[in-house]
């Protein structure tokens, strides 16, 4: 018997479009998030809103997580409102998380010992990305379990991976995070030698997106860079939590990685300069400070009401 019932626990920016996808497939979703007003919006679609997460999870095929960090899956999973009591033996969990992998591959042993399948799935794809069904779903966990669950992820994204047991997952995404943000770091750069040559922004933009040095990053968020428009795609806060895992990893890894270890610097001072809420890319704004690029200011309509 296929899945039919899904609980899905949060329903942020990610976990919205995804249960939505869900819902438009036909599966029957039960769905919580401690921010309420996220669920109402998915009611018109099918969704039945529960008051906790244990609810959601009571019952179901298959429980969904998409939740901010470890400490929340943790939580929800094992704290003392979390769904551990209403798991039952065979119940499938995914949890879409970015998580550290030693962490993630621990939680698969505990549950494997009382029959439960855990899986660690994270997504490849930012939010804007997620409501258009444009995205990655990497799995670590048993094959047979995987083949269970593919055919609800392909509702939801473009392609899912099988990247092998518990842990594996956690870990390539880390690996697919670190190519992003040092992806990033060199469009910025590129990027502010051009402005400061006095480059037209449009012309380098398209010759670097048609060419050798072409990206999704550059597609996707090259002209809002360019133009000083740092409105959150992935924001700043979750990229720099995200890199930590990585570097954390590495050190345990015994791998060095000086270029992350040096773009991590940059995005902590964009931190502390309270930037949190912009999208990553606002590191830019950093290198324009130090390369001397000062952007002119936009006159108000008002302003050039006067100068009529």
């Amino acid at each position: 018997m296929g899945i039919k019932s899904i609980g899905f626990i949060g329903l942020g920016a990610m976990g919205t479009p995804m249960a939505g996808f869900l819902l438009k497939a036909g599966y029957d979703v039960k769905g919580f998030d401690i921010v309420h007003k996220r669920m109402t919006h998915l009611v018109p679609l099918g969704l039945k809103p529960t008051k906790s997460a244990k609810e959601a999870a009571k019952g179901t095929d298959l429980i969904m997580l998409s939740l901010p960090n470890w400490d929340i899956v943790r939580e929800v999973m094992e704290g003392k409102e979390g769904i551990s009591p209403v798991l039952r033996k065979g119940q499938i969990i995914v949890d879409t998380s970015t998580v550290p992998p030693l962490e993630t591959k621990a939680m698969g042993e505990r549950l494997a010992k009382k029959g439960i399948h855990w899986m660690d799935v994270p997504v490849s794809g930012a939010a804007n990305q997620a409501r258009v069904g444009n995205m990655v779903f990497m799995a670590g966990g048993k094959k047979s379990i995987y083949e269970k669950v593919k055919p609800v992820l392909d509702q939801v994204g473009k392609k899912t991976v099988y990247a092998g047991k518990n842990g594996d997952a956690a870990m390539l995404k880390l690996v697919v995070n670190q190519t992003l943000f040092l992806n990033q770091a060199a469009a910025i750069e590129g990027f502010t030698l051009g402005l400061k040559a006095g480059l037209d922004p449009e012309v380098m933009h398209t010759v670097l997106i048609s060419g050798a040095a072409g990206s999704d990053l550059l597609e996707a968020r090259g002209k809002d860079m360019l133009a000083g428009n740092f409105k959150p795609k992935g924001p700043l806060w979750i990229t720099l939590k995200d890199l930590d895992l990585a570097l954390e990893s590495a050190k345990k890894l015994g791998v060095v990685l000086p270029m992350a270890t040096l773009y991590k610097q940059l995005m902590l001072s964009a931190h502390l300069r309270g930037w949190d809420q912009n999208d990553a890319t606002v590191v830019m704004r950093i290198y324009e400070e130090l390369s001397g690029i000062k952007r002119e200011a936009k006159k108000s309509r008002s302003r050039k009401k006067e100068h009529k």
